[in-house]
């Protein structure tokens, strides 16, 4: 009877301090200091008063501050995440939600991966929002509305949203929102460069050349389509000559999107080259129909939108809305580049083949060269003492012969 009392005393004992010891490693990891939560709040405010002057280095000192007060406490980048949405929808002017929008977008960019992938997980989680906020001419995306302080014009972006063209403060706030919505679904790699991300795959196998074809080609699709989109979204955010003097927000905001939208750029330009190339080849007719039927939209839209980049591009050179200078060439898709195989009811394989070779008039050699090796000999009549004498007379009555042999 006392040895079972005393077990049931040690069994409760234990229990207790089990317990003790899990609320110590619960709230020693969950809830942050309230002091750093404090720093957090008023460095935010800090990057987005209106006394601040967005895009200066003392801006880039708030941002790495709060960066830094973040990495020290794990749970923080919730607190940040729902304190910049606050603001952001607490926001009475145009000005002022630009500004919560410009933070986003420069944590976004100076941030590790780490940080990154957390900050873009909140996104999607919806306890980062980056929603339009109602500004002071209430515009709604189903209406296009003309005042005398700002003009809003929308236009339907490729997922369906609207986005504005910027003809003032409003409409710019509304377009630099359309592009930040679509920023957060791409990733800086450790090149640098800008990335779009993919949802993640179905557990596939593929069991043959053609299957890797495929995914190397349905990769290489999703990759440009991205490009398309967010490009689509930067050149509608041209501002207007009172915008941009009116903000400096506003300024920095297009700086910035106009430097990604090089980058990305660039890689939609790398990535139509693999595609050509790779439409050359005999591996391109093999591809399923589907994937040819992207190809073509994406080479379709590319026809379309790369003179109007080519027009935005020149109309920020001339009228000087950003502190760059070097712009990049951009090439014309023109429809004379379609080498995709086309898509038919039939599918013939051979068709491709046929398409590509009647769009390389422009090739330097547009036929196959061949060399062929005679076996026949050929000689001359004479010795060299006759030549002497033909070069001597001017070669006036000099005739030689040719004789064909066989070699013995």
């Amino acid at each position: 009877m006392k040895v079972f009392t005393k077990g049931k005393i040690w069994t409760a004992l234990g229990s207790l301090m089990d317990r003790a010891s899990s609320n110590k490693q619960a709230s020693t990891v969950v809830v942050p200091d309230r002091a750093l939560l404090a720093d957090i709040e008023a460095a935010i405010a800090r990057c987005t008063d209106s006394g601040g002057d967005a895009g200066s280095g003392s801006d880039d000192r708030h941002v790495h501050e709060i960066l830094f007060l973040v990495s020290n406490a794990p749970g923080a980048i919730t607190f940040l995440s729902r304190r910049i949405s606050a603001r952001l929808e607490a926001a009475r002017t145009p000005a002022a939600a630009l500004r919560s929008l410009l933070l986003i977008h420069r944590l976004l960019r100076a941030g590790d991966r780490y940080f990154e992938q957390d900050f873009r997980g909140l996104w999607a989680s919806r306890d980062l929002r980056i929603d339009t906020p109602r500004c002071s001419c209430s515009c709604s995306s189903s209406s296009s509305l003309d005042s005398s302080t700002s003009v809003v014009n929308f236009i339907t972006a490729p997922k369906g949203s609207p986005v504005a063209i910027a003809t003032g403060a409003c409409s710019f706030l509304h377009g630099y929102t359309a592009y930040l919505e679509e920023r957060m679904q791409w990733v800086i790699n450790q090149a640098g460069n800008l990335e779009p991300t993919r949802p993640p795959a179905q557990d596939q196998h593929p069991d043959s050349s053609s299957s890797y074809d495929d995914a190397a080609a349905e990769a290489l699709l999703f990759k440009l389509a991205m490009c398309q989109r967010l490009l689509d979204v930067a050149v509608q955010l041209l501002p207007d000559n009172n915008t941009s003097s009116a903000s400096a927000a506003a300024r920095s905001a297009f700086g910035i999107v106009l430097r990604e939208s090089f980058k990305v750029y660039d890689a939609f330009k790398e990535g139509l080259d693999v595609m050509l190339l790779r439409s050359r080849s005999s591996s391109s007719v093999g591809l399923s129909k589907s994937l040819r039927v992207s190809g073509h939209e994406v080479l379709r839209k590319a026809c379309a939108q790369t003179p109007e980049l080519k027009e935005f591009y020149h109309k920020c050179k001339k009228s000087n809305a950003s502190k760059v200078t070097e712009y990049p060439v951009v090439r014309v898709v023109t429809p004379a580049m379609e080498l995709m195989p086309p898509v038919s009811e039939e599918d013939k394989p051979g068709c491709g083949e046929a398409a590509a070779e009647e769009s390389e008039g422009d090739a330097p050699f547009e036929s196959k060269l061949e060399t062929t090796i005679s076996a026949v000999w050929v000689e001359f009549d004479g010795d060299d003492d006759r030549l002497a004498g033909c070069e001597a007379t001017g070669g006036d009555g000099c005739h030689r012969t040719l004789h064909a042999q066989q070699p013995s």
